[in-house]
């Protein structure tokens, strides 16, 4: 048996997942707060940074100044726009520090796209399989392309649970995931973007079938997120847990 917890982090994400072979994260904001979920070995199996904001993968911080050990870092494969607004360069320049420190340290680095069949799990361990729905390759190499255009889109089943986490991604990435993917979800959908109007795309909505929608965020902190059109949407389609009002939720698998 394992468990996932969803985390109360504000506007930002943070998932632990304990499993046997180590503690797994998705997205690492405020760790710190829960530190007392972190194995006392300091050893963490792998975390899965879906893309390159502050929000999502500050915590590396803390990992890194209290000398944990990272087998692999899974991250978004965005690659830097000259110019580039959807990430800021000392944002960029400060992920890109902490990957290679923990390079240093002996961390495995990957940065996967859309896995070619989703037939089988682009990962596998102790009774946990990990799918890469997203990015697609060439929406995320677009010239065009904004950060949250190339998020990594996960599904993570758990025993006979299904976790669709989203990270930020674009309603233009969701789109494509929804018309070119089928059984994406059916339980657990993790909002994208903190329940704004950027990440609600109805199709990807309605194709997850989830049952539940977790919404990582905080009301009042930014304009507008959560948005009401976006929480009247996942409110039709699902039953709806917030963070800011319902706290965190543990998974049990």
């Amino acid at each position: 048996m394992g468990i996932l917890y969803h985390l109360q982090v504000g506007c930002a994400n943070l998932t632990i997942i304990k499993a046997y072979s180590g503690t797994m994260l998705i997205d690492c904001f405020n760790i710190e707060r829960y530190k007392s979920l972190l194995s006392a070995n300091k050893f963490i199996k792998a975390v899965f940074i879906t893309h390159q904001h502050y929000d999502h993968f500050l915590g590396l911080k803390y990992l890194r100044d209290n000398n944990f050990t990272i087998e692999y870092i899974i991250c978004s494969p965005y690659v830097r726009r000259s110019g580039d607004g959807s990430v800021q360069y000392e944002e960029w320049r400060d992920f890109e520090k902490f990957l290679a420190y923990f390079k240093r340290m002996g961390t495995t680095v990957i940065t996967p796209f859309r896995q070619e069949s989703l037939n089988m799990p682009w990962w596998y361990i102790d009774n946990l399989s990990f799918r890469i729905l997203g990015p697609a390759k060439f929406i995320a190499e677009s010239e065009s392309r904004e950060l949250h255009d190339a998020s990594l889109v996960m599904l993570v089943t758990l025993g006979a649970r299904k976790c669709c986490f989203t990270g930020d991604a674009s309603g233009k990435s969701l789109s494509w995931i929804a018309e070119n993917t089928i059984n994406y979800c059916n339980d657990i959908l993790h909002a994208s973007n903190h329940g704004s109007l950027y990440g609600v795309n109805l199709d990807f909505i309605k194709g997850a079938k989830a049952e539940y929608t977790i919404i990582s965020t905080e009301s009042g902190l930014y304009k507008e997120v959560p948005h009401p059109i976006a929480i009247k949407r996942y409110y039709e389609y699902t039953k709806v847990h917030r963070t800011d009002l319902d706290e965190t939720v543990e998974m049990y698998y």
